[in-house]
């Protein structure tokens, strides 16, 4: 039990969204803000049955309704990622086996109604896109394939233009990341010897030094990250190979901003995959191995979370939830997907906090900003408001009690000396919540 927001205390359970889409399990989901998201389905193809989608889908409502974008059984729609309500990406992971489509990268300008090949990649060109993380509106990260080749793409222009760099020397393959800035963050993926590995890098991806490296005689990959603090992160390990009897499963923990990981064993014959932490201490681990488990003490215990589950079926025959991605803001919402879409529930004295039932239409201009914003919402009835700025791990950067506020519209003109980044400014009363992302660039 963790006690946020003036000492009320909070439990949190997972609700699967009713008007979500269901797939054998979608890949990735992308949040630019508490209400706009991306999910992506792949097409499976030869691969597993019965999922043979290969899906794009939006939600403008927090995820209340879905709306399909893009319907393909040609596609292994892997990652997404998107810089602003317009301008996204997805990646694809580009094997032949699964589906007839090799083209790496997808990109769209109006917000994934239309798609198209990205066409200017230079050498080595990457033949899957497992990862992407987009750091600001301009600078974005992707990385892949899981099995190889391993290949770093970058661009600082909004896709304008991209550089890519073979990571070779380092992974056998690349899955996932997770970027501070623009210039400081990790990758993880296999080493050459097929060991799971994460990568890190202080200088935008020019120089790259390996933070940790199995030295178990086994075939595996780490898969996915999680930070929820600047200091204090996670990462699962996959098994990427065929002896499952009797196996010893295991996850990473850093409490040193990634510098060191320490290896910690998990649950016997469990193929991890997605994992996800609120705040420093409460997480979630899930895959392809059955129920999903929790911990409340950083990772020394875990248990049955079995709040998660869609049961009908194909999507679930075997009991598997087959989550693979978490999405985090802030210490009070996160989304996950599996084989649907879930939504983070926090239960407080006065039972589940509803997101934005009271505050809403949160907007700022100019976003990205220097040092000065303007930030623009609506209140429905008379409350006491406070503003919070958070960074991307969920740090709390600065608060201030707005005072007592009148029914309609409201300004506020924020001010912040901070560096370079994407931050979270959140409005929030006992009544409601609501979030914006927004981009400072000095």
């Amino acid at each position: 039990m963790l006690c946020i927001y003036g000492g009320v205390c909070a439990q949190y359970s997972w609700q699967s969204l009713p008007n979500a889409p269901k797939s054998y399990r979608l890949d990735d989901i992308y949040f630019l803000n508490p209400n706009q998201g991306w999910a992506i389905s792949p097409y499976y193809g030869l691969l597993e049955n019965p999922s043979k989608f290969g899906q794009i889908y939006r939600t403008i409502d927090a995820g209340k309704n879905w709306q399909l974008l893009k319907d393909s059984s040609l596609t292994y729609y892997r990652s997404v990622g998107f810089a602003d309500s317009l301008t996204g990406w997805v990646g694809n992971l580009g094997d032949t086996t699964a589906t007839p489509d090799t083209i790496p990268f997808y990109h769209t300008v109006n917000g994934g109604i239309t798609w198209s090949p990205v066409t200017n990649l230079p050498s080595p060109r990457p033949k899957g896109i497992c990862g992407i993380s987009v750091v600001t509106d301009s600078v974005i990260y992707a990385y892949g394939r899981y099995y190889g080749p391993a290949v770093l793409m970058k661009t600082t222009d909004k896709g304008t233009t991209w550089k890519t760099q073979s990571m070779s020397t380092y992974a056998s393959g690349l899955v996932d990341g997770y970027f501070f800035n623009k210039d400081t963050g990790f990758v993880t993926g296999g080493s050459p010897t097929k060991n799971a590995t994460i990568l890190s890098t202080f200088d935008g991806g020019t120089t790259w030094k390996t933070r940790y490296l199995s030295t178990r005689n086994d075939t595996d990959g780490v898969w996915k990250l999680s930070f929820p603090s600047r200091n204090i992160g996670y990462a699962s390990i996959e098994y990427w190979g065929t002896n499952w009897l009797n196996r010893k499963t295991y996850f990473l923990k850093t409490t040193d901003g990634g510098m060191t990981w320490k290896e910690n064993s998990f649950v016997t014959n469990y193929d991890l995959q997605g994992i996800g932490f609120i705040n420093d201490t409460t997480g979630w681990i899930g895959g392809w191995s059955g129920t999903n488990f929790k911990t409340t003490d950083g990772g020394l215990n875990w248990n049955w979370d079995i709040t998660f589950g869609v049961a009908t079926p194909p999507y679930n025959t075997s009991g598997d939830y087959n989550m693979n991605r978490f999405r985090r803001f802030g210490d009070t919402l996160m989304y996950a997907s599996g084989n649907t879409v879930y939504k983070l529930q926090v239960h407080n004295q006065t039972g589940i906090h509803e997101l934005q039932n009271q505050i809403e239409h949160l907007e700022n201009y100019p976003n990205p900003f220097s040092t000065e914003t303007t930030i623009s919402y609506s209140l429905y009835s008379s409350d006491i408001i406070f503003i919070e700025v958070y960074n991307s791990m969920g740090e709390k950067i600065s608060s201030e009690n707005l005072g007592t506020q009148n029914p309609g519209e409201h300004i506020y003109l924020l001010k912040v000396n901070l560096t370079s980044g994407i931050y979270f400014c959140i409005l929030h009363s006992e009544n409601g919540r609501v979030t914006k992302k927004i981009v400072i660039e000095r």
